[in-house]
């Protein structure tokens, strides 16, 4: 689909009220587990992407930001005739699930935000995420990828889930160009003194063993998003939703009803 000067692959699956599924930095939609679509997609129709730079979507080589991506999701709503829509983003998708809400308050019904963050500079990195900021850009690697999502406990006991994620990882990996430039779109988004735009009622899902997004940057999001509900895992890192699916999948059917 071309919207907003980009072609912005997407899959649509199910019936019902839409619920749109953002994927965050250098994944694209083929990183969802079947299960997690089909959940996601039981009594709703839901439209998942891939962000432009990733995955078969275009992949520009001029700078943009989480503002352009934004407006991607919104050209593709208006494509589909789709007036308003819950919508759920991780990490860098939660950054672009907070613009639109914030920019566009009138086509967000829910809004739920997992292990994101509204600006990367509002908390002091941990020692963790600043030795890997200092690390050498290189080639995409699922496997230190996975390091970021997981904690060591949790593939030692799962070995299935991060090796199915590897093999997933690997169908469209990101190029280079586009690594480097959802990287300085993280970096230099920043929400926080637009918070109090975001209207719709807001769910926060975090993991408390978070080391890329600390859990700190979470309760920033529950207390300037005033109607906004902080659930926090306790043993779950950056990929909560993956490690805590159950649980998360739970809260997420309770709140969109």
């Amino acid at each position: 689909m071309f919207v907003n000067g980009v072609n912005i692959c997407y899959e649509s699956v199910g019936e019902g009220f839409p619920l749109i599924a953002i994927t965050g930095k250098d994944s694209n939609m083929d990183w969802w587990h079947p299960k997690a679509k089909a959940a996601l997609g039981e009594n709703r129709r839901l439209i998942m992407l891939d962000n432009r730079g990733t995955g078969r979507s275009d992949a520009p080589t001029e700078p943009y930001g989480i503002a352009d991506m934004a407006r991607d999701v919104i050209g593709l709503m208006d494509e589909l005739h789709i007036e308003k829509a819950h919508v759920f983003g991780q990490s860098m998708g939660g950054m672009i699930a907070q613009e639109i809400a914030i920019e566009y308050p009138e086509r967000v019904a829910k809004l739920v935000l997992c292990a994101t963050t509204c600006g990367v500079r509002r908390v002091f990195p941990t020692l963790k995420m600043i030795r890997w900021l200092s690390r050498k850009q290189a080639a995409f690697s699922p496997e230190h990828t996975l390091g970021m999502l997981f904690t060591k406990d949790f593939m030692s006991a799962n070995p299935d889930t991060p090796a199915a994620l590897v093999e997933r990882m690997g169908r469209l990996p990101p190029n280079p160009i586009s690594m480097e430039l959802h990287k300085q779109a993280n970096r230099s988004y920043d929400s926080y003194k637009r918070l109090h735009r975001i209207t719709a009622p807001t769910l926060i899902i975090h993991g408390q063993k978070d080391w890329v997004f600390g859990p700190k940057h979470a309760r920033i999001l529950n207390d300037r998003i005033a109607d906004s509900r902080l659930v926090m895992f306790s043993h779950a890192g950056h990929g909560v939703f993956t490690q805590e699916f159950p649980a998360v999948l739970e809260q997420i059917r309770r709140f969109l009803g």
